[in-house]
């Protein structure tokens, strides 16, 4: 429950900071008498404690507008007290028991929330790591993520910031997005972090030698399969001069799809990848690792390229 005041405490004074789940931030106090509240006005920072003291000989409560600012009755020597979690603004109140006296709660919202990301880019079914640091210890920090094309941003995670006010979380992404921090019930955020999302790619085969000209089924799996509309397979090998485009072919049930290669002279390197065209919304290009396959049999005929390190 958010509001002016979160918690009575009868007696207690901030005590009941603690149990709202903030730090011992600073104390703003209002002391209610018979000449009405002291100070009339008072500024109060987001996430600190308001404090209403009665320093009368008889009860006095307090009015307002707002449902979170208000108290039937405080007993003489009591307290009324609880964080501040509302946006910042001018709220004003009524101290009652006797005659009504006005008072009015100023809150800011300042400070500063810093958020970086370990990787610019993970593979699907990876984490990536979200730390930050913010300047109101001990308080909620919410993170938030926005694809492109949405058309406002989406929760990630509630963190809690440490006594240092560093903070971290791990998460799980189903696409590219941007992040952010917000801390102070969101009114003050960070800067907007991009975290790309590849899909996995995989490749295999069932052998690693097999005759030259021999027909050897190559597979790969891309996961997820909506990630991309067609993957390509790539070869390098003695008689190639660098690596080349064999085949192209969009991923089938599972995102699994099967070449057809012709195995050439020697060791031939294989591998699968998601060319930047081929992406759908969402997702980064990517490749697979390499596997080799070595054709056995006589050399091609004529004057073969030079040797290229693929």
């Amino acid at each position: 429950m958010s509001g002016l005041v979160r918690r009575i405490a009868l007696g207690a004074g901030v005590a009941a900071l603690a149990a709202a789940g903030f730090a011992l931030a600073d104390t703003v106090s209002i002391t209610l008498g018979p000449k009405g509240p002291q100070p009339g006005v008072v500024t109060v920072e987001w996430g600190d404690t308001l404090a209403f003291v009665n320093g009368d000989s008889v009860a006095h409560g307090i009015t307002s507008s707002r449902s979170d600012l208000g108290a039937a009755t405080i007993p003489p020597g009591s307290t009324y007290a609880g964080a501040v979690t509302v946006r910042a603004g001018s709220y004003q109140f009524r101290q009652t028991g006797g005659k009504s006296f006005p008072g009015t709660v100023v809150v800011t919202a300042t400070g500063t929330v810093t958020l970086k990301a370990n990787r610019a880019t993970v593979v699907y079914g990876d984490q990536v790591v979200l730390t930050g640091v913010s300047s109101k210890p001990d308080t909620p920090v919410v993170l938030e993520q926005r694809a492109t094309g949405d058309p406002a941003w989406r929760p990630l995670a509630t963190v809690t910031a440490a006594a240092d006010g560093s903070f971290g979380a791990a998460a799980q992404l189903e696409e590219s997005v941007r992040v952010r921090a917000s801390i102070a019930g969101g009114q003050i955020k960070s800067a907007t972090v991009s975290v790309g999302l590849a899909p996995a790619l995989a490749i295999s085969s069932i052998g690693t030698r097999t005759a030259v000209g021999h027909v050897l089924p190559i597979a790969a799996r891309l996961t997820p399969g909506k990630a991309a509309t067609h993957v390509t397979l790539l070869e390098c090998g003695p008689t190639t001069g660098g690596w080349r485009t064999v085949a192209a072919k969009p991923p089938g049930l599972g995102g699994r799809i099967t070449f057809r290669w012709t195995a050439g002279y020697g060791r031939t390197l294989l591998r699968a990848v998601v060319l930047r065209r081929d992406t759908t919304q969402g997702f980064e290009p990517q490749q697979s690792g390499t596997i080799a396959v070595t054709g056995i049999g006589p050399p091609p005929s004529g004057r073969s390229r030079p040797p290229h390190r693929c």
